[in-house]
């Protein structure tokens, strides 16, 4: 496909054919033809209304024969010869541009992306980071005013046209750069805010906005003798001009800089109901620094970003199993996000609080006397009309306190909030996020292992990413070479790229080999403790974290979550049923907390270090493992015979599914074998023989591939 037609209008204008040259016009008549059919493609303007416009000076007819004229040299200019996609459409009667054409127009790109701000239903501009990022494309296509250093001095209905387009693109340009100046100050990006105040300047020299927004970004930046010096020429200038005074709120900030304060500015408005609300944009805000590094995620950061920015999203969860990162995720958003909110974002930290005790933690969190006598009527007054974010870091012991949530969202129409919960609160509006193990390589990308690429692993699988920055903060001499990146990618596979599992295993490679870390954790879960004391008890190991998510089960609950850990890899609804005598609603119940997760449409599984805490928990009473044991063992191979009888009279059949019990039959193979039960099963079940056979050949090719890649 061949480039397009390239008009730039905004600014000098440039006509860039698609061969790459730049069209030469050699009267402005023809290009203001151009430019006046191409911002205008809806229309199919009479030949007659334009001779006129353009030719006011002439009689009917030889505007007309101009008109022709002007044509004609426009398409030589840009070469539009081909009648299949020609640029220019004409009758005998009419003029008008092929939209259908291949042409870019960046009148039509800068249009595009200002009403593309304009209907996204964000709850504020300077708020939506993908707005200001349309803002800031739309901006950086104003080279100029519309078609700059091209007019015509008598008083026509071209050059009204003319004017009155450009000031309405000026007028869209300057709104642009407004928004973004106050963006930009309001992360403190000064440089940005410095040229966009610099062009409006340019635009209006008497723009007492921009000139304040300016001021304010030189005191931040330690230049207060230059910010006052602005100031003295902005009010000699529009004394001499105008003969006026600057506004109040300009003086006031000027005498507040000469004193030596940091002036205090009026940063956002925005639209309530029928009032129009006015807030000083403050730098309140309670998020503690995060001090390890924050890795992968990026995905989830983009969605929370979108969902703040959002005017229909109020209450964001990210929900998932202890361990997983949900607080730091929450954290890393919130502090990213903050400088969006003229109030601040907030965090109240909810572990060990009862339920009794949220209206108190979380004004505490606010900054809040906890001693009021109505201390929920404070709260709300507090949050009435603050624009705030407030993060609530571990909610799931508090679930009989949903109400609190959706009272405070009800009553503070410009509060969102964030919170982090092993199950989601179940609010209407809720917009669930579920938060899952950082990704890393399976057996088949191991496979394929390249030592030239080593540094390529680390970046493209944040779990191995993670496991090195923590080795190498305890240990700084740790390297990733092709010695260790196998038994690294299986320590993040055994623990499904749950962060504070690998956190944990990766910190002792004080004391051991990567391959010695791997085979202790396939042991059990001992290894995974945290040395340090500044996180909370529920995260000292993993143990702790299961052990929290268990308190907080009912009885029945608990008895699933020990039956299921029976099974090994992925089992499906009939199996639970069959073996654990389980329910749907009660998988439901530990899909809902974070204990249970869906794998395709019809398969169930257990996190590898929560199946082995729950195994544990199920050895914990003996005659039930023996009793689950022996019904795991009769369901699974069973179901390894029929699959062979059917193989055995179908073997084009696709079988595919059988791959996904192998690792549960492999399990009853072995539970049979120590029992000395599998020659009775081999008795009882003729296909098991013809399985067992097919296994062995399967395990055998499997051997054989793992050698020659040298795993």
């Amino acid at each position: 496909m061949s480039d397009p037609l390239k008009l730039s209008f905004l600014g000098t204008p440039q006509v860039i054919l698609p061969n790459g040259e730049a069209a030469r016009f050699a009267v402005d008549n023809a290009l203001l033809l151009l430019a006046y059919l191409a911002l205008d493609p809806a229309k199919a303007h009479r030949r007659e209304e334009l001779a006129a416009m353009f030719y006011t000076d002439s009689t009917e007819k030889q505007a007309s024969q101009n008109l022709r004229q002007t044509l004609k040299r426009l398409r030589q200019t840009i070469k539009d010869d081909d009648d299949l996609n020609a640029y220019l459409l004409s009758t005998i009667q009419t003029l008008q541009f092929n939209a259908a054409s291949s042409t870019w127009l960046d009148v039509s790109e800068f249009k595009a992306l200002i009403t593309a701000t304009q209907q996204h239903r964000h709850r504020r501009l300077e708020a939506c980071r993908d707005c200001m990022a349309q803002l800031a494309q739309a901006v950086a296509l104003y080279r100029g005013d519309l078609l700059e250093g091209i007019g015509r001095r008598d008083d026509t209905p071209l050059v009204d046209w003319l004017e009155t387009t450009r000031d309405n693109l000026q007028r869209q340009v300057v709104n642009a750069l407004h928004a973004l100046a106050r963006y930009y100050l309001a992360r403190r990006q000064f440089a940005e805010t410095e040229q966009c105040t610099t062009r409006l300047l340019h635009f209006d020299a008497l723009d007492e906005e921009a000139l304040r927004l300016q001021m304010h970004t030189l005191v931040l930046r330690g230049e207060r003798n230059q910010a006052l010096k602005r100031y003295r020429q902005f009010r000699n200038k529009l004394q001499a001009e105008l003969d006026l005074e600057p506004a109040p709120e300009t003086v006031k900030m000027a005498r507040a800089i000469q004193a030596g304060n940091t002036p205090q500015l009026k940063l956002i408005q925005f639209q309530r109901s029928d009032r129009l609300l006015t807030y000083q944009k403050v730098s309140a805000s309670a998020l503690p620094n995060i001090l390890v590094p924050f890795i992968g995620r990026e995905t989830e950061l983009q969605q929370i970003t979108r969902y703040l920015a959002s005017q229909d999203c109020r209450l964001i969860t990210l929900v998932g199993p202890g361990g997983v990162g949900k607080t730091r995720l929450a954290m890393r958003a919130a502090a990213d996000d903050a400088p969006e909110w003229i109030h601040g974002a907030w965090l109240a930290s909810l572990d060990d609080v009862s339920p009794d005790d949220l209206e108190t933690t979380i004004a505490g969190a606010l900054g809040l006397s906890t001693r009021h006598n109505r201390l929920r009527a404070r709260l709300y007054d507090h949050l009435r009309e603050k624009e705030l974010l407030l993060l609530l870091d571990n909610f799931e012991q508090l679930m009989s306190r949903t109400n609190l949530v959706k009272s405070l969202l009800d009553y503070a129409p410009d509060l969102k909030i964030i919170v982090t919960s092993r199950e989601q609160l179940g609010i209407r509006g809720e917009q669930v996020i579920q938060v899952r193990g950082l990704n890393f390589p399976n057996d088949n990308e191991l496979s394929a292992l390249d030592e030239a690429a080593l540094t390529d692993w680390s970046q493209t699988y944040s779990a191995v990413q993670l496991f090195l920055e923590n080795a190498r903060r305890v240990s700084p001499g740790f390297w990733l070479g092709a010695h260790n990146l196998p038994a690294i990618i299986r320590i993040c596979q055994q623990v499904a790229g749950l962060p504070l599992a690998i956190e944990l295993a990766s910190a002792w490679v004080r004391i051991f080999s990567c391959d010695e870390i791997a085979g202790r954790l396939e042991q059990n879960l001992t290894l995974l403790r945290r040395r340090t004391s500044d996180v909370p008890g529920r995260h000292a190991s993993m143990e702790a974290v299961f052990e929290h998510s268990w308190s907080l089960l009912p009885d029945e609950g608990r008895n699933v979550l020990r039956k299921l850990a029976i099974f090994r890899g992925k089992f499906s609804l009939d199996a639970a049923e069959t073996i654990a005598g389980t329910s749907p609603e009660q998988l439901a119940m530990l899909i809902d907390k974070s204990l249970l997760r869906r794998q395709a449409p019809t398969y169930f599984d257990l996190h590898p270090l929560l199946k082995k805490y729950a195994f544990a928990k199920l050895m914990q009473i003996r005659q039930l493992f023996e009793e689950l044991a022996q019904q795991h063992g009769n369901y699974y191979l069973n179901l390894a015979a029929d699959w062979a009888n059917l193989y055995a009279q179908r073997p084009d059949e696709d079988l595919a599914d059988i791959q996904v019990e192998w690792e549960n039959i492999d399990a009853a193979v072995q539970w049979a074998t120590t029992t000395q039960q599998l020659a009775a099963f081999i008795q009882q079940l003729p296909g098991l023989a013809l399985f067992l056979e097919q296994r062995r050949q399967v395990v055998t090719q499997m051997s054989h591939a793992s050698d020659i890649v040298g795993v």
